[in-house]
């Protein structure tokens, strides 16, 4: 079986490029000597490590804790106990649908009927934490009214809606949004603490599918109107295709997948924190670290948001923006303690890859370190660091720095030049840095 495995739509994945890296990877470690990823977001490099490898995979996002958990980590599920999961769910008569239903009735009308101003509306003034918090008026806001106000009488204001006020309507339907809020009420009340992350994170993949966004990651939602204020076609084609998908059905597609996966027979290892302070707590028995840190501007932690308060399970305080002066919730819904990574920050990035490189170098191990170029006569992100400066840097604390190339590659791109810039499709690199 293939240790390929794809957990989330996710920037600048490396998925592609999993055996040139193992097999790089293999040429400075020693059998039986372990490997740790040290940026491990969706998971996909320390699983399929971990079958050569003992993998200590490290991430300050939850959401990659929880991922990782659940693919490295053993597990006493079954596809009986999936199925008698998901059977449970389905039959369970939630308080929270018969408060939403007049919403979920307005949408679904709106995606039989073609109603592209209802949809816009939807996707623009959605959010019912907004509308609690900013009081905006819209064609929707008497129907949002009245589900707030049985949401109130039902007593769901709090966890146990969180996914439906603040996501629902805008980057999942609302329909959606209240049976993963069903989904992660009975995760919470499951009995075994250890499993719990395989179904959180069979809902985390399953929220990253049928994301209602381009690129279907979470660093905005659709932006419906052009320059001119027309509504764009894709309104309706998001809606038909991504809200209209059945949450239950694919979360126990995903759960048994993630049963299912091979695992190794290595003791793995999952830290959830900063990397330096990872770095410092790892087990001895790692001789390589792989890295893949972000490179520019753009902060991850933007592109899963939502994806980070479902692992964390809280009700986050949303960010705000200031428009004209006056302060306003972000249109994202962004979390207001979102990570800010040095990496992308470019007067912290050379403080930032030095103490990396003396450190790693000072504890004896090896680091491979991944780097894509970007084409400046394009309209790709510019890279808040360049190679030149990375081997610069290395070279300082390393005996041996040298560059291998993966070829011609292009990573995924987020697509729709209007929303997004495109990347590169210059070759990926591994910047190899090992001691004598």
């Amino acid at each position: 079986m293939a240790y390929d495995f794809r957990t989330l739509n996710y920037l600048g994945s490396k998925l592609r490029l999993l055996d040139f890296i193992e097999e790089n990877i293999r040429k400075v470690t020693p059998e039986g000597r372990g490997v740790c990823d040290l940026f491990a977001g969706s998971g996909c490099v320390s699983y399929k490590l971990s079958k050569l490898f003992p993998v200590t995979a490290c991430d300050i996002q939850r959401y990659s804790k929880v991922i990782c958990d659940a693919l490295l980590l053993p597990n006493t599920l079954t596809k009986e106990t999936a199925e008698f999961f998901v059977s449970d769910i389905k039959d369970n008569k939630s308080l929270l649908f018969d408060a939403i239903t007049p919403l979920i009735v307005l949408e679904n009308d709106a995606i039989r009927n073609k109603d592209l101003e209802l949809l816009t509306d939807i996707v623009e003034h959605g959010s019912l934490e907004v509308f609690i918090n900013e009081k905006s008026k819209s064609n929707i806001s008497s129907v949002q009214k009245r589900v707030i106000d049985k949401l109130k009488i039902a007593k769901l204001t709090g966890k146990d809606s969180l996914i439906t006020r603040y996501y629902g309507g805008v980057y999942f339907s609302y329909r959606q949004a209240v049976q993963m809020d069903v989904i992660m009420d009975a995760i919470r009340r499951y009995p075994n603490t250890e499993d719990k992350n395989v179904f959180l994170a069979a809902l985390l993949s399953t929220a990253s599918d049928i994301s209602c966004t381009v690129g279907k990651h979470f660093a905005q939602p659709i932006k419906a109107r052009d320059s001119k204020g027309n509504i764009k076609k894709l309104v309706y084609n998001k809606a038909r295709k991504d809200k209209t998908v059945d949450v239950f059905v694919l979360f126990e597609e995903w759960l048994n997948k993630y049963i299912s996966l091979q695992k190794g027979h290595h003791n793995n290892a999952i830290i959830q924190g900063d990397y330096m302070d990872c770095l410092r707590m790892l087990p001895d028995n790692v001789r390589t670290i792989y890295a893949d840190p972000p490179y520019t501007r753009d902060h991850y932690s933007r592109f899963y948001h939502v994806l980070e308060t479902l692992a964390l399970d809280d009700v986050p305080e949303i960010s705000t923006v200031k428009i004209h002066g006056s302060t306003h919730l972000s249109n994202g819904i962004y979390r207001k303690d979102r990570h800010q990574s040095p990496f992308c920050i470019r007067s912290k990035a050379p403080k930032a890859f030095e103490d990396m490189f003396e450190t790693i170098s000072a504890s004896k191990r090896n680091l491979l370190l991944s780097y894509s170029p970007y084409d400046e006569t394009k309209e790709s992100h510019p890279r808040v660091v360049t190679i030149n400066q990375l081997k610069t840097w290395a070279s300082k604390t390393f005996d041996h720095v040298t560059v291998v190339s993966a070829g011609h590659f292009t990573h995924n791109k987020l697509n729709s030049s209007e929303h997004f810039l495109e990347s590169s499709d210059e070759a990926e690199i591994l910047i190899v840095c090992t001691n004598r």
